[in-house]
């Protein structure tokens, strides 16, 4: 459930508008960062099983791909400024539902923040892509996820902190803020002023008719197979992985901490981005995402030694973060100017689709066999990434 696109300080950015983007995002993520933790633990807690949590996680996912992949045409018709004021709106409207505190509004409440989320990645996207030119797109990705890291270091054990030391609803309440704020704020600057970021003027733009055309191309095609695959990992780890500390005996403000601490080496991404210049990204995907897999499988097997759990959790965070610091490089560097808001609609329903399917097959490993399989599936995942980055073009 990550998402994140952080913009960074480029040459051809204005100092100011660049600022502005570090803010709204900031701001963003930090919101979702607190819950991404107390979410899965508050429905764990609700439903008490696995089971019924996955199944809940796969039918608010559903919502968010459609709107994910229909966003271009309400965007034309109410404007990227008001798309992303809903976006805002519906994280509002997640907390107010969390804080009744019930199985149902909990399950409203997720489906209003996957909602939510699905339009301020879009749009926000759609800002980055208008500003950052294509040369720089291997510099713009690693250097965003610093940003990610130091938000996505702190905000998931600060949500649980707060909601398990402060005030029961304090997280929440917390997110409710930075939502308004980043209202306020957008609304403060007016980006769409800038006549660069000013909506399109033509036909209504109807996703459905470029999806053909998405993945009649094959780089882009490979580029969402492997982001899907990204972000199933990463949802086993936000979702699952805290289930699996807690079944294991640690309280929910360790739990927080350490997945927060499988976040730590985002800070040190440029090192993994020289990494990734020197050797090439496809070298470095494939790697990563091998020794990730790797990692998890080994997780799968150690699930009843809570020390070992922790150690491989943390590795295979490690080599998670490697893949996500480069792997939207392959889309970015595939996708032609000319259609970039159709296309990015439809890429980025590689996160929906991830959201969708990934909790609907371990819906069905967990019918038929304990936790630890699940990390044996995404193990088996990462595996098949791994095989598929060999066909990235050796250039990148």
């Amino acid at each position: 459930m990550r998402r994140i696109y952080f913009p960074v300080i480029l040459r051809n950015v204005e100092q100011d508008l660049a600022s502005t983007f570090v803010a709204l995002f900031a701001l963003e993520a930090a919101a979702r960062a607190l819950m991404i933790t107390i979410v899965p633990l508050e429905a764990y807690r609700l439903l008490g099983s696995p089971l019924l949590v996955s199944l809940i996680y796969f039918a608010t996912s559903a919502l968010g791909l459609v709107v994910s992949l229909f966003l271009p045409t309400l965007i034309h018709r109410i404007t990227r400024r008001w798309a992303l004021t809903l976006g805002g709106l519906l994280y509002v409207a997640a907390v107010g539902l969390y804080l009744l505190g019930t199985p149902a509004t909990v399950i409203a409440g997720l489906a209003a923040q996957v909602a939510g989320v699905a339009i301020l990645e879009v749009v926000l996207n759609l800002y980055v892509l208008d500003h950052v030119p294509r040369r720089e797109l291997n510099v713009f990705e690693p250097r965003r996820m610093v940003f990610t890291g130091s938000v996505f270091v702190i905000c998931p054990w600060a949500g649980v902190f707060l909601q398990t030391h402060v005030m029961e609803g304090a997280t929440f309440m917390l997110v409710a803020v930075l939502a308004v704020t980043f209202l306020v704020f957008f609304w403060r600057v007016r980006l769409s002023a800038n006549p660069a970021l000013s909506p399109a003027k033509g036909l209504p733009p109807r996703p459905i008719r470029f999806i053909p055309r998405f993945f009649g191309q094959a780089r882009l095609r490979l580029a969402w197979v492997l982001a899907v695959g990204r972000s199933s990992w990463w949802i086993m780890y936000f979702v699952y992985m805290p289930i699996q500390l807690k079944a294991s005996g640690f309280s929910d403000a360790v739990t927080g901490a350490l997945v927060s601490m499988g976040m730590v080496p985002l800070l040190f991404i440029q090192v993994w981005a020289r990494i990734g210049r020197v050797h090439g990204i496809r070298r470095l995907l494939m790697a990563a995402y091998a020794a990730a897999g790797a990692a998890t499988l080994a997780l799968a097997i150690a699930c009843g030694w809570p020390p070992a759990l922790v150690v491989l959790m943390l590795a295979a965070a490690f080599f998670a973060i490697l893949i996500d610091g480069a792997g939207n490089v392959p889309f970015l560097r595939a996708v032609h100017p000319y259609e970039r808001e159709a296309m990015t609609s439809v890429y980025m329903t590689f996160r929906h689709a991830a959201s969708l399917g990934t909790p609907g097959v371990f819906a069905v490993v967990l019918a038929v066999a304990p936790l630890p399989f699940v990390f044996a599936t995404s193990a088996a995942v990462a595996f098949a990434m791994s095989g598929l980055s060999r066909f990235i073009p050796r250039k990148l």
